[in-house]
């Protein structure tokens, strides 16, 4: 009887549907959370305050509703047996249809126990595994938060724990650790630094390769992590790419103040269900220097990336896709070619002396996977994949009378990667499930590079290399639902460097209590391992006779231990806070032989290394409190504020304790935003239209630096640091108003929107970083200000 009433619920719905004039198809599939198989015959009611309708998912779990009137909704899906989900606030538009999967969780509780309660998915993350310091983000958020440009690194900077390193890139620091040691993962596959400008051996740069126009929801943590991740002591981005529309061919294009793009998808194959992703994006500044209209002058960022999604579902032999991601950027600065009768142009970078400089990267990653679900118990996952990324610098310094280059450093690093993953995850019963798997890559390191070293006044060789390393990472993660309030989980890791002999097991535990409805104490345990870098590995280090020695190429993991206590409140599926205390003791860390304050865990995005023999006896530590209050998305409004304040300590081979770099003690973020539902003068108007106003306010501690020398700066004629006095002095706080102001437009067959994003709205001028000014003899501070971004989008 229950579902012949929603079969007719359903017909009457349909029915209505057809009166209105700008409407869209929503459909998508069910499936169980830990085995993976399809649900048949869930209920899947899609409702506002205007509306509800309702269908039954079919034998493959798939539902679907046409016709569809533009707006807002909220998804919810309930069977017998299982805990419900809802999914609020999906936005349903005219020029592209919308696909919600859901994943739904067996209760453990016995048949006639189980009490169907509707609860927000919003605070759940996407791996069943995660206990503590995770979250779950969507597109939308990526494109929503004023500031974030599009860009899931600038987004997740609005996150408790997370702050930037430096306004002039995307890096992000993590509860005070360096952000060398954060992990991308892209469909299963750990891959190498996603962002245009940024070197292979960094985790960000100033535009990002990672489109969010093609991820779908994925998960973001920041401590604690799940056994099946390794090589990292700070965090994870766990991102997914979207497949491709099954059934319908539809386009995107995209043009803005940065970054033209195109896309398209469709089905390959209607009956069999295969599906197509493609896009491409290409330098808008660059396309401009092509028309003669750059600003630039001859310091042209030029970038450009290609991603695409191949999907072939088969119902006997399982799953099949295919991914790519690849991109190229370069930006040349050749000072010896401007007009000396005019003044220095403003460079993206600072220097002393006039400079030539060129940087060019290349990166590319590809995978296939295939999954299976077998026996509506479990399924199985194996990925194989390639990766590669290249980074060349050169830079040379104009002589001071004839304008005459020398060359100061030079450098070709070229990191690949093969690996193969493969992973079994098996439910058991409603209460048991565990996920068994392993990883296996090789490594090829390709490096040269070499700089002018003034003391013995010639050039020194600093890497020269070219070999393999391989890395194993077998492990086992386990999950007890004691019952629908109590789950506890359990892992282990175990981490191998097979080239240097090196291994670490890493135990991961959590544990999540729901006190009373909505109410949840979590705690979570973790043990984390980062290998040292292949190109510190394999430095040559110079000896006073002339010669050179590899003396650090045994160096071990560094290793720590990850602690959280938190606590969630979510009201009424609306409001939520959410406040974690954690401690992080980090030890084994690399530092020098000689007795002096440097540490690896100081490291920042382009950083090459030139430091002398090393060993593994660092220590650091993190600790800190934080704090989120959010209103998720409802009629129209929003709210998220975050306060995370903290500690970041270090000692180097000489025993002090020291600040950390990233050691800002403070981060405030206050977002907010509202849509407005614009009515048309006209009855028959031709667009459906919405005024959308975003604004984050933040302010931070600034980060540590290390004083200058300024006597010897003077007597060199450059800048010189005191090393006498390490991180001993902070930088002035960070403060930033960022603005969104867009446009949305649902027509009869597209959607389109205009939106202008400004960074820094006031122009204040943060500084992030010191040089010494020759001409006054004094500290002068590197700043940045506005960064705004016009961006026009349509879907068709």
């Amino acid at each position: 009887m229950i579902r012949i009433k929603y079969l007719l619920l359903g017909i009457v719905f349909s029915v209505n549907l057809q009166a209105q004039d700008y409407h869209q198809t929503v459909k998508g599939k069910i499936i169980d959370k830990e085995s993976h198989a399809s649900i048949e015959f869930a209920t899947v009611v899609l409702n506002n305050s205007d509306q509800t309708y309702g269908v039954i998912s079919d034998s493959e779990g798939n539902y679907r509703f046409d016709r569809v009137p533009v707006g807002r909704y909220t998804l919810s899906v309930q069977f017998m047996g299982y805990e419900s989900v809802n999914i609020q606030n999906i936005e349903v538009t005219s020029g592209k249809e919308l696909i919600v999967n859901a994943e739904l969780q067996e209760s453990p509780l016995k048949l006639d126990e189980v009490t169907i309660k509707a609860t927000s998915n919003k605070e759940k993350v996407q791996n069943s595994f995660a206990a503590i310091s995770a979250r779950t983000f969507s597109v939308e958020e990526s494109q929503r938060y004023a500031g974030s440009s599009n860009d899931v690194s600038r987004m997740a900077m609005n996150y408790a724990g997370v702050n930037h390193s430096a306004e002039t890139t995307n890096e992000i620091v993590i509860r005070g650790n360096s952000p060398f040691g954060l992990l991308f993962r892209l469909d299963g596959v750990d891959i190498p630094n996603p962002s245009h400008f940024g070197d292979g051996a960094s985790t960000g740069g100033v535009i990002s390769m990672l489109n969010n126009n093609l991820l779908t929801n994925s998960d973001f943590y920041t401590s604690a992590f799940p056994a099946e991740f390794a090589n990292t002591i700070s965090g994870v981005f766990d991102l997914r790419l979207r497949n491709g529309n099954n059934e319908k061919h539809e386009f995107m294009g995209q043009a803005g103040l940065l970054t033209y793009e195109l896309c398209a998808e469709g089905p390959l194959n209607k009956s069999s269900k295969s599906s197509y992703l493609v896009d491409y994006r290409y330098s808008t500044l660059e396309l401009l220097s092509y028309l003669g209209l750059s600003a630039m002058g001859n310091a042209i960022p030029k970038y450009q990336d290609f991603t695409f999604k191949l999907n072939f579902p088969n119902k006997k032999l399982g799953n099949f896709s295919v991914f790519g991601l690849g991109g190229k950027s370069n930006i040349e600065m050749m000072e010896s070619e401007r007009d000396t009768l005019k003044p220095r142009e403003s460079l993206p970078y600072e220097s002393d002396y006039e400079m030539d400089m060129q940087n060019k990267n290349y990166s590319g990653s590809f995978g296939i996977t295939h999954s299976y679900v077998f026996n509506q118990k479990a399924y199985t996952r194996f990925i194989l994949s390639a990766t590669s990324i290249r980074n060349y610098n050169s830079w040379d310094s104009l002589s001071t009378t004839d304008r005459s280059p020398t060359l100061l450093y030079f450098g070709d690093f070229r990191r690949s990667k093969l690996a193969v993953r493969f992973f079994l995850n098996n439910k058991i019963n409603s209460k048991n499930s565990f996920r068994a798997g392993v990883n296996f890559s090789k490594h090829n390191f390709y490096a040269v590079d070499s700089a002018y070293d003034g003391t013995i006044e010639q050039h020194r060789v600093l890497r020269d290399f070219n070999g393999d390393d391989f890395f194993l990472q077998p492990y086992f993660q386990y999950k007890y639902r004691v019952s629908e309030k109590l789950q506890a989980t359990l892992g282990i890791n175990g981490f191998a460097q097979l080239e240097t002999k090196h291994f670490s097991p890493e135990p991961r535990a959590g544990l999540n209590w729901e006190i009373k409805p909505g109410s949840k104490l979590s705690f979570g345990y973790g043990k984390h391992s980062l290998s040292t870098p292949l190109e510190i590995l394999h430095q040559k280090v110079w000896n006073f006779n002339g010669s050179y020695s590899e003396p650090n190429k045994g160096l071990d993991f560094t290793k720590s231990h990850h602690f959280v206590l938190g606590y969630d409140r979510v009201f009424s599926g609306l409001f939520r806070i959410k406040t974690e205390l954690y401690y992080q003791y980090i030890y084994n860390a690399v530092v020098e032989q000689k007795s002096n304050a440097y540490s690896l865990l100081n490291r920042r995005a382009y950083d090459y290394e030139d430091v002398g023999a090393l060993k593994n006896s660092g220590k650091g530590y993190n600790y800190g409190l934080e704090l989120t209050m959010e209103k998720f998305m409802d009629h129209g409004s929003y709210f998220l504020t975050t306060l995370s304040l903290f500690e970041s300590k270090y000692r180097g081979s000489d025993g002090i304790l020291r600040n950390s770099a990233f050691n800002s003690n403070h981060v405030l973020n206050l977002l907010g935003g509202k849509e407005y539902n614009l009515k048309s003068r006209r009855e028959a108007s031709k667009y459906v239209k919405k005024l959308v106003l975003d604004g984050k306010v933040k302010w931070s501690g600034g980060m540590r630096y290390t004083p200058l020398d300024i006597e010897q700066s003077a007597l060199q004629g450059t800048t010189i640091p005191d090393e006498s006095r390490p991180f001993s002095e902070q930088l002035p706080d960070y403060f930033s108003l960022d603005f969104r102001i867009g446009l949305k437009l649902s027509g009869k067959n597209s959607s389109q929107e205009i939106a202008l994003d400004i960074r820094n709205a006031t122009n204040r001028q943060n500084p992030f970083d010191i040089r010494y000014d020759i001409e006054t003899g004094d500290v002068k501070y590197l700043t940045f200000g506005m960064m705004p971004d016009l961006i026009y989008r349509i879907n068709f």
